[in-house]
């Protein structure tokens, strides 16, 4: 049986560090090692540290991921570029490897007749590969004034991602979980705007941030679902 091209990502959305068990980047680790991106997005305020920050952006970079820190306004927009970002970049990645083996060179040291017929495949790649996405929302203390907009960031992201060719689907774990559970699965992976809405209506804020739990968990959910995919 031919297996479908996927593109498999997690995008951790957070306001602050992790101060649960666990090192999140250690974990960032083991996730990369497994060849699914991580991408960070740090929602930032005046009273945002300097630990936080760097936390995602180690994640992200270790994860092969995007990282950016935004404000709570512009976090719809982030949501997307993120998003799409990553994608290209991992298709770029990919190209590039392939080039190296066969010619010895990469993308950008093409002639431009050449590497213009490379960027439009690439540019046609990234609208029409599938993709599965798990956002991993912080549902902790902290965000209780900014989780709503959260929310409508999810669901617009959706709505974006429905516009392309390739199939698009996104999980939604929250971390942590009203039932005193360091993160649940919210929503399974669907294209389905309404059945996300109301998947997204049930969370609440509470507790700290257990960011590695959530990333092993997102892990987990991800390696359940792959078997019969050629990952990128």
């Amino acid at each position: 049986m031919e297996k479908e091209v996927l593109f498999k990502q997690i995008i951790l959305v957070t306001d602050g560090e992790s101060n649960g068990e666990g090192d999140p980047i250690e974990i960032a680790n083991m996730i990369s090692e497994q060849g699914i991106t991580i991408s960070t997005i740090g929602i930032i305020g005046e009273n945002s540290s300097q630990k936080s920050k760097y936390e995602v952006e180690q994640i992200a970079k270790i994860g092969r991921g995007v990282c950016e820190l935004t404000e709570l306004s512009k976090l719809q927009q982030t949501m997307q570029m993120v998003t799409q970002k990553s994608i290209y970049q991992t298709i770029q990645t990919a190209v590039n490897k392939e080039l190296k083996s066969i010619i010895n060179t990469e993308v950008n040291d093409l002639n431009p007749n050449s590497r213009e017929k490379i960027m439009d495949l690439m540019d046609n790649l990234s609208d029409t590969i599938n993709l599965k996405c798990i956002i991993l929302l912080d549902t902790s203390k902290s965000m209780t004034n900014k989780i709503n907009i959260a929310k409508k960031s999810i669901l617009s992201l959706l709505n974006i991602l429905n516009s392309r060719e390739g199939k698009s689907e996104i999980a939604v774990i929250a971390f942590p979980h009203i039932e005193r559970e360091n993160y649940k699965l919210i929503c399974d992976f669907t294209e389905d705007i309404s059945l996300l809405k109301e998947s997204l209506s049930i969370i609440t804020t509470s507790g700290m941030t257990p960011t590695a739990e959530a990333l092993e968990g997102a892990l987990q959910i991800l390696d359940g679902k792959l078997e019969s995919c050629l990952v990128l």
